[in-house]
């Protein structure tokens, strides 16, 4: 039996994790470890199953060759990652790929891949010190004594810095899809429910991240303040939860408030409740709405409205273009979105400096007008 990421919850009903287990049914230790730290820092329950399979297909390469994860060197690394662009069906011992052939994962998934095996590679070179920090620089007190990573006299940047890439995958970013104000117009006109539109509205107005909305209790409406306070909670029902437990204040007009009133009086009505967003006409009526129960939803607005690009997230996307369109400073845009820092909102909406500078351009008569809504036309 291969390796299988498991799914793990404890009695109490508590936080979902997960874990890999071998063929003989019990846990990979090296791999439990390293899940069991990212669930006690508190990622979430998604981010610990990505990293699950990432490892489980570490490990499943690692056995194959007949390699030990303690002695591995960047020059077999290289082949794992070559080992995981091949098709699933191919990736079986003995099997050879032709040259040339299209590679069967995206970049984009490579670089996840890269980063957990780098954090997991730091996990426990912090611990062990004949481990090597492969893809990662060992950051804050070493415990284990003097360690240097593996090639660090390669690396580039300030002497002494322990940081370097080795294994370089390039991710070409693609612009973030945006609604513009009539489709999102059309898409709460589509809303046959005061509650689905005021959901929409609010993350419209507020940029919050779905799981964070599913998670707002009626507590953390501030009407007289016009205020939507996002409270991390590790409890909700729903597995809702702030993305790195990162809390903050985010202003929104008064208007969005009316249609929570609407919503509340003619709708909600006296159901006994915490949560903002439940279940008002399909079992278990009075429960939380869950990501499933949202996805159905925008699957039903897709359709009634043909706007297929549109999801939650493409609200979030949204609100942030127009706060950076209205020049508010990146640092307060980070900041409401609740990024780490205004670098990650840099990288993502870098692509609007280039059409700021294109529009200027062509004010100044020196390109022709080839931009519509945003969009440069082909």
């Amino acid at each position: 039996m291969p390796l299988a990421v498991q799914r793990l919850r404890s009695p109490d009903g508590g936080p979902v994790s997960y874990t890999v287990v071998g063929p003989n049914g019990l846990a990979v230790e090296p791999i439990e470890d390293f899940l069991a730290h990212l669930w006690a820092t508190g990622l979430s329950p998604n981010t610990v199953q990505a990293y699950a399979h990432d490892l489980k297909d570490l490990f499943t390469w690692l056995d194959q060759v007949g390699l030990d994860f303690r002695r591995l060197g960047l020059e077999q690394l290289a082949q794992f990652f070559d080992w995981l662009r091949r098709p699933r069906a191919s990736r079986a011992p003995g099997v050879f790929m032709l040259p040339g052939m299209t590679p069967a994962v995206e970049n984009s998934t490579l670089q996840r891949k890269r980063g957990a095996i780098a954090s997991f590679y730091r996990f426990h070179a912090r611990r062990d010190e004949s481990v090597p920090a492969l893809l990662g620089e060992l950051i804050g007190v070493r415990p284990t004594g003097r360690y240097i990573p593996l090639l660090a006299h390669t690396q580039r940047g300030r002497p002494g810095a322990e940081s370097y890439s080795p294994i370089r995958i390039h991710v070409n970013r693609k612009p973030p899809k945006t609604l513009t104000p009539q489709e999102i117009d059309q898409i709460l006109a589509a809303c046959r429910r005061r509650r689905d539109r005021f959901l929409f509205a609010l993350l419209d107005e507020s940029g919050l991240r779905i799981g964070e909305a599913l998670g707002l209790r009626h507590s953390d409406l501030h009407l007289r303040r016009g205020q939507v306070h996002v409270v991390p909670r590790e409890d909700n029902a729903n597995g809702a939860r702030t993305k790195g437990m990162k809390g903050r204040i985010v202003p929104v007009r008064g208007e969005l408030f009316e249609l929570y009133a609407d919503y509340m009086e003619i709708e909600y009505g006296s159901l006994d409740s915490d949560y903002i967003f439940i279940n008002l006409f399909h079992p278990p009526i009075g429960a939380p709405m869950t990501r499933q129960n949202v996805n159905d939803l925008v699957e039903r607005l897709r359709r009634r409205t043909e706007i297929m690009h549109f999801h939650p997230h493409a609200l979030r996307h949204t609100y942030a273009t127009r706060l950076l369109r209205a020049e508010v400073p990146i640092e307060v845009v980070a900041e409401l979105l609740g990024h780490a820092s205004s670098q990650t909102t840099a990288e993502i909406y870098g692509h609007l400096k280039v059409e700021d500078h294109r529009r200027a351009l062509v004010v100044a008569g020196v390109l022709e007008d080839e931009i519509a809504d945003g969009v440069i036309t082909e």
